[in-house]
């Protein structure tokens, strides 16, 4: 699976790496990986993203190797380059406004994703694997094929991808794969307390978020679908940035008898994004992929106009058509 890239990283020197919008550990512990192994082979990374690095993940990148479209971003970085790299995401509108700047130029693009849905034609060379955990569990089995060093750099990067895209080995998507990777990196020197203060440890503006948001939970048919929503007056009034609302919707997965949860959360330009979390019986990425949406069975996401109560109203009675019947 892994020859096709292998050969693209032999033959290419210059490369721009790029990631979806709103990045979280799984994305930015990829993009950092991955630039530090091919800066090992002798190549030359250039990262950029559509949005800002999560505080929580900035220890990854003290150096502010990682650069925001537009604002931090020279058009000679891709005219330059041999080839592109794109992690965690396989379709154009996850990956924001520098995928348009992307798709201007013609040069080989190379995704490896985890995600189902992917875009006709989206990448030259495709490594898609919906069974792995996290994108970084892909980028640790390219590295191990290649036969590259895992520097402490590479190792913290990993781990964070590992632990933000399976709840810290919470999430049904956590298999024995997931567990032998970790437990090379722990060999290999990871610090599973140390990485999750730094990941998981919440400001107090994000204490404040999650009293205000928590406390819009609603539900219906018989609890088997809830959701919560955030909005811009909320983010403003707790002092919070959008990834302090990390980690509520776990809190509402993890009512008794809820079979799908929700979370929509409004963007600065009015647009909504929904997170969906199953439990099993219900197929997330069914009903996201029908909006644009991507992601899995358990977990994905799409962005939708606002308001914000049409939105809800509109998921949430699409999420209840899709109970088996009787449910």
């Amino acid at each position: 699976m892994w020859e096709p890239v292998a050969q693209h990283i032999a033959d290419n020197k210059n490369f721009v790496l790029t990631t979806h919008i709103n990045p979280e550990g799984d994305a930015i512990g990829s993009e950092i990986a991955l630039a530090a192994f091919l800066r090992n082979l002798g190549k030359n990374v250039t990262i950029v993203n559509s949005s800002p690095t999560p505080e929580n993940c900035l220890f990854l990148d003290l150096t502010g190797d990682i650069k925001v479209y537009p604002e931090a971003y020279e058009p000679s970085v891709l005219e330059q380059a041999d080839a592109v790299l794109i992690v965690d995401v396989n379709n154009w509108s996850h990956v924001g406004p520098f995928g348009e700047e992307v798709k201007k130029y013609d040069k080989p693009r190379i995704c490896i994703d985890h995600h189902e849905g992917a875009d006709p034609d989206f990448a030259d060379v495709v490594v898609s694997d919906t069974t792995a955990a996290a994108a970084g569990i892909l980028i640790y089995e390219l590295i191990r094929h290649m036969k590259g060093e895992f520097t402490p750099a590479i190792v913290d990067a990993l781990y964070t991808a590992i632990i933000t895209d399976t709840g810290t080995f919470r999430f049904s998507n956590t298999d024995r794969r997931v567990f032998l990777a970790a437990a090379d990196l722990y060999e290999m020197g990871a610090k599973p307390f140390v990485l999750h203060r730094k990941v998981f440890a919440k400001r107090w503006s994000a204490a404040r978020l999650a009293g205000a948001t928590l406390a819009t939970l609603d539900s219906t048919a018989d609890g088997k679908i809830a959701w919560i929503h955030v909005t811009q007056s909320m983010f403003n009034k707790a002092g919070a940035k959008y990834e302090d609302s990390d980690g509520l919707l776990d809190v509402v997965r993890a009512i008794g008898g809820v079979e799908l949860c929700l979370f929509f959360k409004e963007n600065p330009d009015g647009t909504i994004k929904v997170s969906l979390r199953s439990n099993g019986n219900l197929d997330a990425f069914a009903i996201a992929s029908r909006h644009g949406g991507g992601g899995h069975r358990m977990a994905a996401g799409l962005s939708v106009d606002g308001p914000m109560d049409r939105a809800i109203q509109m998921l949430v009675a699409e999420s209840v058509k899709s109970l088996p019947p009787g449910g």
